[in-house]
């Protein structure tokens, strides 16, 4: 199996973060990233566009996309892609089922929502490689 993850950056140097649905099995109500599993005969780029494009309603294109790092967990491989680019919070359309609340998150934010839990634990390890990346 194999998943793709997706940080997405502003010229402000913050990170895009969804609350994930509190009908999730995992991680409900916890402050995630765009992220997903391929699809049968997708490759990982694929399916951040399906995702950030279900999730978020946003297009990305493919100059707006860098590859970070690929990495194997227990029982999979995944890919995680960096997007640079200024969204507008009302632009976005929540998939509801799996998306509650979305917002740009500082560096100092972010290590606040990781301190108190309120994060998956994937995102703490992301952000000890990624934190120079934002502001």
């Amino acid at each position: 199996a194999q998943g793709a993850h997706v940080w997405i950056i502003n010229s402000k140097g913050e990170l895009l973060i969804q609350k994930r649905s509190s009908t999730k099995r995992l991680y409900p109500n916890l402050w995630s990233i765009t992220s997903g599993g391929t699809d049968k005969g997708e490759t990982t780029l694929d399916t951040v566009y399906r995702e950030v494009k279900e999730e978020l309603g946003i297009e990305i294109k493919p100059e707006e996309l860098e590859l970070m790092m690929s990495y194997k967990r227990n029982h999979d491989f995944v890919d995680v892609y960096l997007v640079r680019k200024d969204i507008d919070l009302k632009d976005i359309t929540m998939q509801t089922e799996e998306v509650s609340e979305v917002k740009w998150a500082s560096k100092e934010e972010l290590e606040n929502l990781i301190k108190e839990n309120q994060t998956p634990k994937s995102l703490q390890i992301y952000f000890e490689f990624l934190k120079n990346l934002i502001n």
